[in-house]
């Protein structure tokens, strides 16, 4: 019951209740595999494609049924830095990105206190974050989230409010969080292309976030970012933080 056998026993449980999600989650691995290949900091850097994440073979052995090597995060090695300053100082810089809002909720560990089909503090979060800066999903020009299995980063569809709950498949399959969709979710690749150096995650993904909105993404640019999401989390959504970011002009 290491995090792959916690995050596959809820992965179980939410294709008993909405049905086998095998092609969304492989579907979630290859956009992102896809956004990593323009990446120069992604660990993964091979578009692999949906048809070979949602098959099992020797080259995708199963990981902790239902979950794949393709539904799994590497754990890396990587280091991440930022440097915040307080306004003065920030206002002389060339360039600067600042945060609109930021939160963080925590939620019961034990699971048996949980509903395991919703991510309660992951809702809750993102229901702060946007009320503390007055936004909606429909402001943001991309979102970082925290895909260290697929099976999250579909949760996290509903719990962010793109679906209801159950239905977060839609937000895959009918387009919405790719490249050119109507909220980019990882275009960095996320955690499953870019690797996951736990500790280091959450200011990476910041890091991530500020060269979309500086113009400085390249490849996996965004165009005319202006305000990004970044979400991360700590053990099966204990720890929950959200972040909004907006660029400086």
């Amino acid at each position: 019951m290491g995090f792959a056998g916690v995050f596959a026993d809820v992965a179980a449980r939410y294709f008993e209740a909405y049905g086998d999600q095998t092609e969304a989650l492989a579907r979630i691995a290859a956009k992102n595999h896809a956004n990593g290949v323009h990446n120069p900091y992604a660990q993964l850097q091979k578009d692999v494609g949906v048809a070979f994440c949602e098959v099992v073979s020797e080259k995708n052995p199963m990981v902790a049924a239902p979950l794949k090597r393709t539904d799994c995060s590497p754990v890396s090695d990587g280091a991440a830095a930022v440097v915040v300053s307080c306004k003065d100082v920030a206002d002389a810089a060339v360039q600067k990105v600042r945060f609109l809002a930021r939160t963080q909720v925590t939620d019961f560990m034990p699971m048996q206190q949980r509903n395991p089909l919703v991510f309660d503090g992951v809702t809750r979060a993102w229901q702060n974050v946007l009320r503390e800066a007055d936004m909606t999903l429909d402001s943001l020009s991309f979102a970082e989230v925290h895909d260290c299995f697929t099976i999250a980063e579909l949760m996290i569809y509903e719990s962010m409010g793109l679906t209801p709950y159950g239905e977060g498949a839609r937000a895959i399959k009918e387009g919405w969080v790719m490249k050119d969709g109507r909220l980019p979710v990882n275009p960095s690749g996320g955690l499953k292309a870019k690797g996951h150096p736990v500790g280091a995650t959450g200011v990476s993904m910041h890091v991530m976030a500020a060269r979309q909105l500086l113009g400085e993404a390249g490849g996996y640019q965004i165009a005319d970012a202006h305000t990004g999401a970044v979400f991360n989390m700590g053990g099966l959504a204990v720890a929950n933080y959200a972040s909004l970011l907006q660029r400086v002009d």
